[in-house]
């Protein structure tokens, strides 16, 4: 067990206060930064940063950060769901620190995918066929992988095949579901 206790803290949203969820800030007992390198390699969609000691992902529509010795969470409804998350990606530090030995690290440093290169590939058409009322908010919630590139059926049209495949390449090759 790599990671045996923490402490945490809500927080509003410092960008913006009167958001309807807050956010968690928790402080570990143990340094977990050992295994990032593990996470990495198994976790898709993470991004990696070695020389800043950071690891981000983001699972059911939250970010998720690891430091050495903090885990900071957004998203959530309040403390009962803090802690649970919590509870989740402590399990989820101590099993794949458990099973570091049958795992091949991942060094890589991850890639940031930015909402305008993926807006560029899609129609344009700002159809709201996706959910979204222009394809610049699609593009967005795509990159926070809070919508499936599926939403987008002008997508999948003939005129708009070569686009698609670039941009199913780039979510893949970043670790995007």
């Amino acid at each position: 067990m790599l990671l045996k206790d923490y402490k945490f803290r809500i927080v509003l949203p410092e960008c913006n206060p009167t958001v309807q969820t807050v956010n968690a800030i928790a402080d570990l007992t143990d340094d977990i930064s050992e295994v990032f390198p593990y996470l990495n390699a198994t976790i898709k969609g993470c991004r990696y940063d070695p020389d800043n000691g950071t690891l981000r992902f983001v699972k059911d529509g939250r970010v998720i950060v690891l430091y050495p010795r903090q885990i900071g969470v957004t998203k959530l409804e309040g403390e009962d769901e803090a802690k649970m998350v919590l509870d989740s990606v402590k399990a989820l530090i101590n099993t794949t620190y458990d099973k570091r030995s049958t795992i091949e690290p991942s060094y890589k440093r991850g890639d940031e995918i930015k909402f305008l290169d993926v807006y560029k590939l899609l129609p344009g058409t700002n159809c709201k066929k996706c959910g979204e009322p222009t394809c610049l908010a699609f593009a967005n919630k795509l990159v926070r992988q809070e919508a499936s590139l599926s939403n987008c059926t002008p997508l999948y049209a003939g005129e708009h095949q070569s686009k698609r495949e670039v941009l199913q390449s780039l979510l893949e090759a970043a670790g995007y579901l």
